[in-house]
């Protein structure tokens, strides 16, 4: 894996922090040079950016996430390519700041009655959300469920390649 901190991608968005990596993909927080905003960066790790039928499915998933309109759902912003710089298949996603549900029950322990129900609650109306547009979720885990650290709204990342949900509650 690269680190592509530091890095201009798609002569448009700056990478600042990494934030996650996975096995697929690495994120980071970035800035939009063009809106001057803050976002989130996905990339596609190169072993599977060399895959066009990975590519093609990674795109395939982001054109259908994009499609969801939902108040818990991240919304996606562009994806791409990187030109003028280090190979990338990217996803740009809203900038979600916060910590994960893992984060809150190794610092905590076990959630009381209440959060378990607001977390759950919260997640099966994005996944719920999801469905109806036909998109599965293949890895629901605490690491995959954010807190966001403005509010007291949890959100989920939802990694079928690409795809990433938000959970308000």
């Amino acid at each position: 894996m690269s680190d592509f901190t530091g890095q201009l991608i798609d002569n448009r968005y700056q990478l600042k922090q990494l934030l996650a990596s996975g096995g697929m993909a690495t994120i980071y927080s970035a800035v939009d040079t063009r809106l001057d905003r803050a976002v989130a960066v996905k990339i596609m790790h190169a072993h599977l950016a060399n895959d066009e039928a990975f590519v093609s499915r990674f795109i395939r998933e982001a054109k259908a996430t994009a499609a969801l309109s939902h108040p818990n759902i991240v919304s996606i912003l562009d994806q791409g390519w990187n030109q003028g710089g280090p190979p990338a298949v990217f996803l740009v996603m809203e900038l979600v700041e916060g910590s994960t549900l893992r984060d809150l029950l190794n610092n905590q322990g076990k959630l009381s009655v209440e959060q378990t129900l607001q977390i759950i609650s919260a997640v099966v109306s994005a996944l719920s959300a999801a469905h109806q547009k036909g998109i599965i979720h293949r890895d629901i885990k605490p690491d995959n469920i954010l807190k966001n650290s403005f509010a007291q709204d949890y959100y989920i990342y939802v990694i079928i390649s690409v795809i990433t949900l938000v959970i308000f509650s």
